[in-house]
């Protein structure tokens, strides 16, 4: 992982073999990131996708396999959690997506993320099980 930390943003850019949200908890270390919005694109040849039955208060995770563009890589950044979902096109240019608990890079995977000052912890919403901002 390489970065260089703008006046208003951190541009970043995962190599091949890099886990995205290992990379995402390393740079909120290292660059002192506290919260935050994310956006990127790349490529990746292993994810972990979850969708969440808000009804069973529970998250469903299968893992894909193969060669896949990343379209849109979306998510926050906050103390105690890194939240990001991804929408993926295959070769047959079909598309897939949901929440990302794991994702690794097989290209690249250029990330922008814009610090923010408001505090993006989490609570326990007990009416749908989720953790949620903390405002």
């Amino acid at each position: 992982m390489d970065y260089t930390e703008e006046s208003d943003r951190i541009v970043v850019r995962l190599d091949p073999g890099d886990e995205v949200l290992a990379s995402l908890e390393t740079l909120r270390d290292d660059a002192g990131l506290e919260q935050g919005f994310l956006m990127g694109i790349g490529a990746v040849d292993e994810v972990v996708l979850g969708h969440y039955d808000v009804s069973e208060q529970e998250y469903n995770e299968e893992r894909f396999t193969g060669q896949y563009e990343v379209t849109s890589f979306l998510g926050n950044i906050g103390p105690d959690k890194i939240h990001t979902h991804i929408q993926l096109g295959d070769e047959n240019f079909e598309s897939l997506g949901g929440h990302c608990s794991e994702a690794v890079v097989s290209g690249t995977f250029e990330i922008v993320v814009f610090p923010g000052k408001t505090s993006l912890t989490h609570q326990l919403d007990e009416r749908t099980g989720l953790d949620v901002f903390d405002l």
